[in-house]
């Protein structure tokens, strides 16, 4: 091996040492504009405290920066049943992650579906959402999804609440008066309804609650980064 082709190799760890470090750095300065993100909507406490019990996995935002290309895996054995559950996911997070943009593609996705898996091997669940982003420790954006679902008898049900955590959304620590899909598969928190016509309507297939579009349209907003801390979000907002 040649001199300069061993001095290239030796410094490959160094550029990307300094690459992770960099990149760490950025992550913990990176803060919201809250009279850019408040002029959108007057957003109030409540909703502000909303916003911060679903959108911060692990305490950070994480999002797709770029446009969301669902690619179905294995389209080739399902029903256009199945195929047009997906379009209409598609078509209900379209608005709400606006200026983003989410289509299906029938190649180089970034967010892969595969639809009635088999229960076999590590898949054991019901439904299931895997993020592949090796940087996503510096960015926190979201680069890459897989989602599926299984012959389980709410798999179509599930498939949307793995969607919502594709895009960012996490299981909620507090318990609301409202029906909630993206925890919707959690017996220890009952959801309270107020009339009959409430319960069937969200029990109806890709049922959203209107809190739930409210805070995936915040996650999506241009004020609000991958990376941003929950600590950093309530402090600039002055909550509690």
């Amino acid at each position: 091996m040649s001199n300069s082709k061993a001095t290239l190799l030796a410094m490959i760890p160094v550029a990307v040492f300094i690459f992770l470090v960099v990149g760490l750095l950025q992550c913990d300065f990176v803060t919201v504009d809250a009279a850019a993100f408040q002029k959108e909507k007057e957003y109030t406490k409540e909703e502000l405290l909303l916003f911060a019990d679903f959108a911060f996995p692990n305490e950070r935002i994480r999002k797709y920066d770029e446009d969301i290309r669902v690619v179905i895996k294995n389209k080739e054995y399902l029903n256009d049943a199945s195929i047009h559950e997906v379009d209409s996911i598609i078509a209900i997070l379209a608005p709400l992650v606006h200026p983003i943009k989410i289509y299906r593609v029938e190649k180089n996705g970034n967010l892969v579906v595969t639809r009635n898996k088999q229960t076999s091997g590590k898949y054991r669940r019901s439904s299931g959402c895997e993020n592949s982003n090796l940087f996503e420790t510096l960015s926190w954006s979201n680069t890459y999804s897989e989602i599926y679902d299984t012959h389980h008898y709410n798999g179509a049900k599930h498939i949307f609440k793995e969607f919502e955590h594709a895009l960012g959304l996490n299981e909620p620590a507090r318990q609301y008066p409202f029906y909630t899909n993206i925890n919707s598969n959690t017996p220890q928190k009952p959801y309270i309804f107020r009339s009959f016509e409430e319960s069937d309507s969200c029990m109806a297939q890709f049922y959203i609650s209107e809190q739930e579009k409210m805070v995936i349209k915040m996650l999506y907003s241009p004020a609000i980064k991958s990376g941003l801390r929950k600590e950093e979000f309530m402090k600039q907002f002055k909550l509690s």
